[in-house]
């Protein structure tokens, strides 16, 4: 009896004893895949199995782990998909539609954004138009200058000055006939008719004779004929029209002079500059301008510049991953983790399985412990 009882305490012991370095031996395995964190040294020897196997090889595992996350994670075909999901599109659309709103809602003036980018921008940009308005009005002056006055003003132009020539002759008819029924014009035309007949005949008798005769009334009534005659209107619209058409023929630059020609371009440029108004136009804040083109802008720009924006990824989304590098972040991002962190990340995950491993290899020694008893025993 008691030397049964001494075999059963010894399978026992056994199965406990196993199983403890089953369980010891397992635990120890999974320590070593991390620890210890470096090298350790007796004098100049190495001691086997440190660093561990992790640290030991953490560069070969940041690339694989880098070429694996590229070759079967986040691969082309896997990102395209999920670019091309409506929770995406949706996604991109919300956020852009909330950019666009922060500037269409915006207090603040187009002087202060515009001042976050450039200094003086109303300065600078007074300065390009200038220059620009200088360039276009120096162009347009060399260009101008070659030309006749009839293709400088354009057929138009010519149409409408030939056009009001019977207006000007009409009204200058006019403004002849009734300045020599005013008294002025009465007074001029005795001053003509006594030089006339002072200088022609002299004081001679025949002169005293007509200087008797008021002859200022006898040719106002012709004279007033001959005005409103039609070949008198005939022949000063010739004669105009042969004028006019004269000019028209000539180029502009027999026209001007030099100087007529800077204060020409110093008045239209002036007139430009005056017409642009740089300072209301920094001072209106952005919600004026862009308020009323909010709900255009989101509604309707907006989807299509995100559509676009989509096939546009899910058309470069290679040359994009080739210029990002995954390989390269991860195994850099990998290789710049210290190895306790590292380990705390893998045991976070598996700690659960890394325990089971551990019972079962008490388990399995406990197991081979009792298979060694029993054939004790037997």
């Amino acid at each position: 009896m008691p030397v049964e009882v001494d075999l059963v305490i010894k399978a026992i012991g056994m199965i406990i004893i196993g199983a403890m370095i089953g369980a010891v031996t397992n635990h120890l395995a999974i320590r070593m895949l991390f620890r210890p964190l470096e090298a350790k040294y007796i004098g100049k020897y190495r001691i086997p199995f440190t660093p561990g196997l992790i640290p030991k090889r953490r560069d070969e595992l940041a690339a694989n782990l880098g070429r694996t996350v590229v070759k079967h994670l986040l691969t082309p075909e896997g990102i395209s998909k999920r670019l091309q999901q409506p929770v995406v599109y949706d996604a991109i659309i919300q956020m852009l539609q909330q950019e666009v709103q922060k500037w269409t809602r915006s207090t603040r003036t187009i002087r202060e954004v515009a001042e976050r980018f450039v200094k003086q921008p109303e300065e600078q940009l007074h300065q390009k138009i200038e220059e620009r308005i200088d360039q276009e009005l120096s162009a347009l002056v060399t260009n101008i200058k070659t030309t006749r006055l009839s293709e400088a003003i354009g057929e138009t132009g010519t149409t409408k000055i030939n056009e009001s020539i019977p207006k000007v002759v009409d009204a200058l008819l006019q403004q002849t006939e009734r300045y020599f029924e005013s008294p002025d014009g009465k007074m001029k035309l005795e001053e003509t008719v006594a030089g006339f007949i002072q200088g022609k005949l002299g004081g001679g008798m025949f002169g005293m004779l007509l200087a008797n005769i008021n002859l200022v009334e006898m040719i106002q009534p012709e004279l007033k004929r001959v005005l409103q005659g039609e070949s008198t209107r005939r022949f000063i619209s010739d004669m105009v029209e042969q004028e006019i058409n004269l000019l028209l023929s000539r180029p502009v630059h027999s026209l001007l002079d030099t100087e007529t020609e800077q204060q020409l371009v110093t008045r239209v440029k002036a007139e430009i500059l005056a017409r642009i108004p740089l300072t209301n136009m920094f001072d209106t804040p952005l919600h004026e301008i862009l308020k009323p083109l909010e709900v255009r802008i989101t509604q309707e720009m907006v989807p299509l510049l995100a559509k676009r924006l989509v096939d546009r990824m899910v058309e470069q989304v290679e040359r994009i991953m080739a210029t990002l590098d995954l390989e390269t972040i991860v195994r850099e991002e990998v290789g710049l983790l210290d190895t306790a962190y590292l380990e705390e990340i893998v045991l976070s995950i598996s700690r659960r399985e890394f325990r089971a491993i551990t019972w079962l290899g008490g388990l399995l020694g406990g197991l081979i412990g009792m298979i060694q008893a029993i054939l004790l025993i037997v």
